[in-house]
């Protein structure tokens, strides 16, 4: 019986030093990353369109887009995408996140953000609240990672409990629904060229 349990509690003890390094691991890529985008931004010599260019540059390196796109359509409409249409919604999924990332650059003045300590909540899923402090208010933001052979990396995020997928996937099972697949990708390709 002690022996049974002086196992267990090596285990614990294991799985808990395994379960830290991973949430450590995840927390220092996020606020690396993090970093570096307030250091572009805050950067006063780089235009807009050069800090626009760094800061997509750090966030393709963070997010996962090839498993956002596909949460955001959900399994029922992504299984009903051929090849083609799949390679063109990541393509243009990417290139509408990163608008939506990049558009509100010119806004950023002296943000800062608190990260709180991560969470376990899968074997290789960690979930990192953070707040974002802007102009005297605050924003509670939760980041989700994963991990990947590439190390971790975002597949979604919240800003005061709304989740971006849950977003994009509410709008795009209603285009879906109402203008199909082609309209859907045509309506994207529309406000890509728009965003240009």
């Amino acid at each position: 019986m002690k022996k049974i349990a002086c196992l267990l509690l090596v285990i614990l003890m294991f799985s808990q030093v395994t379960v830290a390094g991973v949430e450590s691991e995840a927390e220092k890529l996020l606020k690396r990353s993090v970093d570096k985008v307030f250091t572009v931004l805050s950067d006063k010599e780089l235009s807009t369109d050069q800090k626009k260019s760094k800061v997509i540059k750090v966030t393709n390196s963070v997010f996962s887009f090839s498993l956002m796109a596909k949460l955001s359509l959900g399994k029922t409409h992504w299984s009903r995408f051929n090849a083609e249409q799949r390679t063109e919604f990541l393509d243009l999924f990417t290139q509408s996140f990163q608008s939506f990332y990049v558009y509100k650059l010119d806004l950023f003045s002296d943000e800062k953000v608190i990260f709180q300590p991560a969470t376990l909540v899968e074997k290789k899923k960690v979930w990192i609240p953070t707040v974002l402090i802007s102009k005297g208010e605050k924003y509670l933001m939760l980041y989700r990672m994963y991990k990947t052979r590439n190390g971790w990396k975002i597949y979604d995020f919240e800003v005061e409990g709304v989740s971006m997928l849950r977003s994009y996937r509410s709008q795009y099972n209603h285009m879906i629904n109402k203008v199909g697949i082609e309209g859907l990708l045509a309506k994207m390709r529309e406000k890509t060229e728009d965003n240009e």
